[in-house]
């Protein structure tokens, strides 16, 4: 099943997976791509949860008016009219977030702001948000990645270190869809503005430790994007001190490259977050 969710920036296509009434999880995929690129996970996270799984505006199903103004807060914005609408039409009063990358910057403001009562738990992937900001680092996200001259010639190279090693189908599917962005003008569009935007003065948390939610933390050893050794360090640093962090031997998406592994950190999780102690480990 799927529905549309109107928002400021675009409709919203949101798949529904699982049986409804079991506790609800939400999925916020990175910069670029769309919900599909959890498709190696999702049939094991939707036997267990009811899985709602968006599409960020211009990706998948979901359009994009005006592409160069979808930001990473207008997302935030966009996330928190779907929680308002899984409510109205599901009755989701209470559900658990699972985001990577920028997915994952979304999904810490989501239980940092008016719905934090409504989620439950994270999972953060790779999130971004953590990243220092120098002359170096806004210079790649505004002149690089965020120009769509430049960003046409980078986007499939960029994919294709941060999926690692391509071995899963869902990876492979992943990358293929990539490969089409740069002749995709809307598409690169929104890939652009989401890349300038990590620079805009409003983009940060308040204050990462004081999300009062159980938090598993997953970073891949082998990220090009947002490394472990500084980002995923200063994450960890910034997060609860109860947060659960676990280091896999992957890129930037655990759940395409090693989705077996991946799982068996997040089911765990989600089976009881409060259960799950503060700890740092390697998958």
């Amino acid at each position: 099943m799927r529905m549309t969710v109107p928002t400021p920036l675009g409709d919203l296509a949101v798949r529904c997976h699982g049986t409804p009434g079991a506790p609800a999880l939400l999925l916020l995929h990175a910069n670029p791509g769309d919900g599909r690129d959890y498709d190696a996970v999702l049939p094991a996270l939707a036997d267990r949860r009811r899985t709602f799984v968006v599409d960020w505006p211009g990706y998948g199903d979901s359009t994009a008016p005006h592409p160069h103004l979808v930001t990473p807060e207008g997302l935030v914005e966009t996330a928190e009219r779907v929680l308002d609408a899984l409510a109205d039409e599901h009755g989701v009063r209470e559900i658990a977030v699972l985001g990577n990358s920028v997915g994952g910057y979304v999904a810490c403001r989501l239980a940092e702001g008016r719905h934090s009562r409504t989620v439950t738990a994270l999972v953060l992937v790779d999130p971004a948000g953590f990243t220092r900001h120098t002359a170096v680092t806004r210079w790649f996200c505004r002149e690089v990645m965020g120009r769509p001259e430049r960003a046409r010639r980078l986007v499939v190279p960029l994919a294709r270190a941060y999926l690692g090693r391509l071995g899963t189908p869902s990876a492979r599917a992943t990358f293929a869809r990539v490969r089409l962005l740069p002749d995709d003008e809307v598409r690169l569009a929104v890939h652009c503005a989401l890349w300038r935007g990590l620079t805009d003065p409003g983009f940060g948390m308040a204050d990462p430790a004081v999300l009062d939610v159980p938090i598993l933390l997953l970073w891949g050893r082998r990220d090009p994007v947002v490394p472990a050794l500084l980002d995923g360090r200063r994450a960890r640093g910034a997060l609860p001190v109860r947060t659960s962090s676990v280091v896999l031997p992957t890129a930037h998406e655990p759940y395409n490259e090693r989705p077996d592994l991946f799982l068996s950190h997040v089911l765990p999780f989600l089976k009881d977050p409060r259960a799950a102690g503060a700890g740092r480990s390697r998958g």
